[in-house]
């Protein structure tokens, strides 16, 4: 199943998204983790990629995939994960507007 991502209208203002934090899986022969890492830093908007792997089965390496930037491309991040022979499970966490939140500030706030 893939995650629900809305789409802006041309003309519109975009989002702009910051972080993005992927559950996804790719295959364990073919596709280096490297190789994905340099294909996602290669997408318009990011700026550092992290990619750990969280699982690890015969044919399939599942992954927790952050991405930063300044203005990510999400369809692109997604075509970059694609074109490795990866798939996106899940969009666990968007991070977007003028600066980053970070989780921690606003459980903290909640005190």
């Amino acid at each position: 199943m893939r995650p629900y991502i809305f789409h802006v209208a041309d003309g519109e203002d975009s989002l702009r998204i910051r972080r993005l934090v992927l559950d996804a899986a790719i295959p364990t022969k073919g596709t280096s983790l490297i190789k994905l890492a340099e294909s996602l830093l290669k997408v318009d908007g990011v700026r550092a990629v992290n990619i750990t792997v969280d699982d690890v089965d015969v044919e399939v390496l599942g992954l927790i995939v952050v991405v930063e930037g300044d203005d990510i491309d999400y369809g692109e991040v997604e075509r970059a994960i694609e074109k490795a022979g990866g798939v996106i499970h899940s969009l666990d966490q968007v991070v977007a507007g003028e600066y980053i939140v970070e989780l921690a500030q606003t459980l903290n706030r909640r005190s």
